[in-house]
């Protein structure tokens, strides 16, 4: 595992969004524009508060989506996109054209993410990503149908919460210059520990590559 591991929830943050920066003008610098694909959760929201007030992006040519969506509007408490909105997007000189919310309000959810798909660049320079308890990420919870589905974009239904949800495919996040998952908190050590250790079938460990952006309390059972 590619591990950066940090004091708390709050330097992991910040470090998250200094290799922001640094991701973005790179980006920029070598082929004009930043395609970011931004993630829910408390340890993303963190990193969006922290970003928000840093120098040096070049946010006239970042262009952002999002990796998942709940299927609610974008008004509601529950929208990875509202939530964004609120920590970062309102925050930033971000072209509005340039924001590519998830339609989770739209019905069938099948529409809006092949819609979506017509939407995504060829090629994201970063996912970012969370993990949940259960160890998914993104919308990929354990026993869906988006785990094997093919396409950049599926409508997964997930019974243990009783509703659909948007989500990129693996076939879309492992296609990306580079993933990060952002992880915080003692709650996901167990986890990490067997994800490191390749055991259980958790989701995220579909993930190819990635960067671990944890704090002390998660990464507290890894062998490092």
């Amino acid at each position: 595992m590619n591990l950066r591991v940090f004091p708390t929830p709050e330097a992991t943050a910040r470090a998250g969004a200094e290799a922001f920066v640094r991701a973005a003008r790179e980006a920029v610098t070598a082929r004009g524009a930043f395609h970011v694909a931004l993630a829910g959760g408390n340890t993303p929201r963190l990193m969006y508060r922290t970003l928000r007030g840093m120098a040096g992006v070049p946010w006239p040519a970042v262009h952002v989506y999002f990796s998942d969506e709940r299927s609610v509007g974008p008004d509601s408490p529950e929208s990875n996109y509202g939530a964004a909105r609120d920590e970062l997007l309102a925050h930033v000189p971000i072209p509005a054209g340039q924001i590519h919310r998830m339609e989770g309000e739209r019905r069938p959810l099948e529409e809006a993410a092949s819609t979506y798909e017509g939407v995504l660049p060829a090629k994201m320079d970063l996912v970012l990503l969370g993990m949940g308890d259960d160890g998914h990420t993104a919308s990929l919870f354990p026993g869906t149908a988006a785990l094997t589905a093919g396409g950049r974009v599926a409508a997964n239904w997930v019974p243990k919460l009783d509703t659909g949800r948007l989500t990129f495919t693996y076939p879309e996040i492992n296609a990306a210059r580079e993933r990060w998952l952002l992880v915080t908190g003692a709650g996901k050590s167990g986890i990490l520990r067997e994800v490191q250790a390749g055991e259980g079938n958790y989701p995220v460990a579909g993930v190819q590559d990635p960067v671990w952006f944890l704090d002390e309390a998660a990464a507290g059972q890894l062998s490092r």
